[in-house]
């Protein structure tokens, strides 16, 4: 295993964009630190003008979305090759010279929009919740959890997450060699991730990590 480990600490979106696309096409560990808005239900909350929660969170990147979802669906028909057409995405994945997905999502609509995909992993500490730039209260944030919408993915779709660019504070990335059974456990696994909404694409970070 390479266990050489590259930092970037964000200066301006092009230089994450760079980055990312820098990676490639491997397997690999990447832990950031994200700010993000939280995505709830308007009616009666309290908290609906905005909710940024600041995380340390790491996760995957280059799984094979397809590839895994089918894997679940013949896992669950006792083996059985299950026929799986994915549907339309709001987004496209850059491509290197040769034609291979990267990691680096660009939105069909606005180009200059960019995102990484990764299947999350765990959470890193305990996630920080701000209302209007002010750390929320442990009370505060048992309330405002009761309007986050709940998880309706399906079962045998694990979860990846196609999170902005300008979410993104700092990134680090880690050579992985890993089997397909660890990547399968790995790509289903939810800690600490049973709301976050599968697409971010509100990236209006308010506070400094």
């Amino acid at each position: 295993m390479n266990k050489k480990t590259s930092t970037v600490t964000i200066q301006d979106k092009n230089e994450m964009v760079g980055f990312i696309r820098s990676l490639g096409t491997e397997c690999r560990f990447v832990s950031m630190v994200t700010e993000t808005p939280v995505k709830m239900r308007k009616t009666g909350n309290p908290f609906a003008s905005g909710v940024i929660k600041l995380s340390r969170r790491n996760g995957l990147i280059n799984i094979n979305y397809v590839e895994a979802v089918k894997r679940n669906l013949a896992e669950a028909n006792d083996g059985n090759k299950v026929e799986y057409i994915p549907g339309e995405t709001w987004y496209t994945h850059a491509q290197t010279d040769d034609g291979k997905a990267l990691p680096l999502c660009v939105h069909k609509k606005d180009t200059k929009k960019h995102y990484l995909q990764y299947f999350p992993h765990q959470t890193l500490g305990r996630n920080e919740y701000f209302f209007n730039g002010v750390k929320m209260t442990p009370e505060q944030v048992a309330v405002m959890k009761t309007f986050v919408q709940e998880d309706n993915r399906a079962d045998f779709k694990p979860t990846v997450i196609t999170l902005g660019i300008d979410s993104i504070r700092v990134l680090k990335a880690r050579r992985v060699q890993m089997n397909n059974s660890l990547v399968s456990r790995i790509t289903n696994r939810l800690a600490g991730f049973k709301n976050v909404p599968a697409n971010i694409e509100e990236n209006k970070p308010a506070i400094a990590a």
